[in-house]
């Protein structure tokens, strides 16, 4: 009984042991399976999220490496009944405006605000802008373990780089601009102090707006954010950068332009329309290269050109037809249709409509801008030392094969020429004072502002001051003889023919007196050195001066004056230099190799002796001007105004002319009208020749056409 009793103790302690062992393993068990449903929870919640995460599409598109500051306005909206985040973001809407604008694509200013890009440290914040420094800075820490590597940063948004060239572009033009002023105002030319202008002076800046964007309606070929103008502000705001379009092709959709450094493609792209890439190729600056910051320069950038014709507030429409108050410029047919216009006649329209291989549209340079400089309206903003314009032409402007301060030493030449031995006789038939008088002390004043802009840069260069900031013109480089002079025969020239010439002027006397110039050294002067502010002050005001004179005969009736001789100076200088040589009298060789043409003072060059010359072409040009295009300008109109003089008297006008315009002239002598003809055709080419040397062109800007899209606010887009 014992051995039973110690055997059932022995059992029942091996049941309980073998109980708590299946205790643990169900515990443990439990436990395992309580880890791994928790950590498949968290699995599936994680998965969860990141499905809802991951329908924030775009949001890594708009990140700092791709759009830079403007990052700090994306955020992911969480749109519950779709159960997904959407992806909001901020992109510029760019345009040009005038600084004083308070309205632009998303309204008023107070609605969305206006961020003018000035280079302003206001303005780089505002527009979330790196500044140079900053760019640099990251790039060197970003390069710093691939040093000498240079790669395209083709993560980030091209519209990032567009806002910092423009930035850039006012800041370094603004602080280049504030260096000349101070170096003038240092002393070294004697003048009164001439502050930079204030920046009301500046009535052309790219400006910005911000605009809320969904990643939703970003099309599925489109991979960063994009910055949105309109293909009009896209032609100026690349224009003010110093980009030059070589290929404008809107029925291929193909865009192309380059220039400072800088390059800009466009075409088509699905689902979104005309798509622009900006990018920088090469060095670039803004200095003397800067586009005068003027409103009406965005009419150049179309091959545009208001005139002193234009009524103040009037309207231009790219697909209206355009009077005498705009010049079209952009091809043949735009600038027949301008020829048209002023009223020349069929054979001088035909030699831009018919394109004629063998037809000659320029002599020393292209007629396009003689006539810009006798009617456009003066762009350089006073108080400023800019002058480059977009070339509204389709014809280069080479400053290197001409030197116009040489063509207004001989202007005054021709003008001293032409003056009658006897003014007592024009006076006693009742004709006011010579015009030429008039130009000659604006003349003087002019080249006297030359001589002492020499004579600084000389005194610059005999002690090895380096002021200049861009390379002087290499002789090696295509200059040759046609160097930029002013020589102490020119000079000595001046002096004379001011000091035995005095006329009275109007309220502009007292400012523009002259005195005889000092004798210089010859200096060579580069095509576009910044000009001292005197030079500028001296050309505005001669500009003026033209202006004023020829303001009454500014009418818009046809029989006015200035039309009448600006159309006939057109057709005369165009029939000249396409006129066909003589072979019965070839005196090119003569004229073109001999150093001494004084014996031929008044002979009136052709066009092949002027093709002929080397060393006195500015000569040659001037006395082909004077001594022909004038008198058959002045011969012409004279008849055409003297004919209907019959008609007056019967009291029967022509079409073309009011009756108290052809009264005045029946009342006046032949002498009388062709002195007054003469005054304002030499009036016209002084114009023509002050606006030319107070503004500038760039020798690679050539107008492609594009007219038609002046004004135009079809939207683009920059990637």
């Amino acid at each position: 009984m014992a051995d039973n009793g110690v055997g059932g103790n022995n059992t029942q302690t091996d049941n309980s042991s073998s109980g708590g062992n299946d205790d643990n393993t169900e515990l443990f068990l439990a436990i395992t399976a309580l880890v791994i449903s928790v950590a498949a929870f968290v699995v599936s919640i994680l998965q969860a999220l990141q499905q809802y995460y991951s329908s924030a599409r775009g949001y890594s598109s708009c990140s700092p490496r791709v759009i830079g500051k403007w990052a700090m306005f994306r955020h992911r909206r969480i749109r519950w009944y779709e159960f997904r985040f959407e992806v909001r973001f901020e992109v510029p809407v760019i345009f040009v405006a005038r600084p004083s604008n308070e309205f632009g694509p998303m309204g008023h200013t107070t609605k969305s605000k206006i961020i003018f890009l000035d280079g302003s440290q206001q303005s780089y914040l505002d527009s979330c802008t790196q500044s140079r420094v900053e760019h640099d800075t990251e790039r060197k820490k970003q390069n710093q373990d691939n040093r000498g590597v240079h790669t395209a940063d083709n993560e980030a948004a091209t519209w990032l780089g567009l806002l910092m060239a423009i930035q850039r572009m006012e800041d370094e033009s603004r602080k280049w601009q504030s260096r000349a002023l101070e170096r003038h105002n240092s002393g070294a030319v004697g003048e009164q102090q001439w502050p930079p202008a204030p920046y009301g002076g500046h009535n052309l800046t790219v400006c910005i707006q911000r605009k809320k964007k969904s990643w939703d309606t970003i099309p599925d070929n489109i991979t960063k954010p994009y910055a949105t103008t309109t293909i009009a502000h896209l032609v100026e705001f690349t224009a003010m950068l110093g980009v030059y379009w070589k290929v404008f092709d809107r029925s291929d959709d193909r865009y192309l332009a380059q220039g400072n450094g800088f390059i800009l493609s466009g075409s088509n792209v699905e689902g979104l329309g005309l798509t622009f890439s900006f990018q920088k190729k090469g060095p670039t600056w803004f200095e003397d290269n800067r586009v005068v910051p003027h409103y009406d320069v965005k009419e150049l950038c179309f091959g545009l050109c208001p005139t002193t014709f234009r009524l103040p507030g009037e309207k231009q429409y790219a697909d209206e037809p355009k009077g005498v108050g705009t010049l079209q410029l952009g091809s043949m047919d735009e600038i027949a249709e301008s020829l048209v216009v002023l009223g020349c006649n069929v054979r001088a329209v035909n030699l831009f409509r018919k394109r004629d291989v063998e037809a000659r549209h320029g002599h020393l340079f292209p007629i396009a801008f003689e006539l810009l400089g006798m009617i456009g309206i003066v762009f350089q903003v006073e108080g400023t030392v800019f002058r480059t314009l977009p070339n509204p032409t389709i014809f280069r402007w080479d400053p290197k094969s001409f030197d116009l301060l040489a063509l207004l030493h001989e202007y005054d030449r021709g003008l001293s020429e032409i003056k009658p031995a006897d003014d007592r006789e024009i006076r006693e038939v009742g004709v006011a004072p010579r015009q030429d008088e008039a130009i000659h002390a604006l003349l003087g004043t002019i080249l006297k502002r030359f001589a002492e802009w020499n004579d600084l840069k000389n005194s610059e260069t005999a002690s090895g001051k380096t002021a200049r900031t861009v390379p002087e013109p290499d002789v090696k480089s295509g200059l040759g003889e046609n160097k930029s002079f002013v020589t102490t025969r020119d000079i000595e020239h001046q002096g004379t023919s001011l000091a035995r010439r005095r006329w009275p002027l109007s309220k502009t006397d007292s400012q523009l007196k002259t005195t005889p110039l000092p004798p210089k050294a010859e200096v060579p002067i580069a095509p576009n050195a910044v000009y001292l502010p005197a030079i500028f002050e001296a050309l505005h005001a001669a500009i003026k001066s033209c202006d004023e004179y020829l303001e009454p005969q500014n009418g818009t009736a046809p029989g006015s004056l200035l039309r009448q001789v600006l159309r006939s100076h057109l057709q005369v200088i165009l029939d000249t230099i396409n006129r066909k040589p003589d072979p019965d009298n070839d005196i090119t060789q003569e004229r073109g190799d001999s150093d001494d043409i004084s014996h031929k003072k008044h002979h009136a060059p052709t066009i092949q002796e002027l093709d002929a010359a080397s060393d006195h072409k500015h000569r040659l040009l001037m006395d082909m001007y004077f001594h022909s295009v004038r008198e058959d300008v002045v011969k012409r109109v004279c008849d055409r105004l003297q004919r209907p003089t019959s008609a007056v008297n019967s009291g029967s006008p022509t079409a073309w002319q009011s009756a108290g315009f052809a009264a005045e002239i029946a009342r006046q002598s032949r002498k009388e009208l062709e002195q007054k003809l003469s005054d304002v055709w030499c009036t016209l080419v002084f114009r023509m020749l002050c606006w030319l040397l107070l503004h500038h062109f760039h020798e690679k800007d050539v107008q492609v056409e594009k007219s038609d899209v002046y004004e135009s606010r079809a939207p683009v887009y920059l990637t």
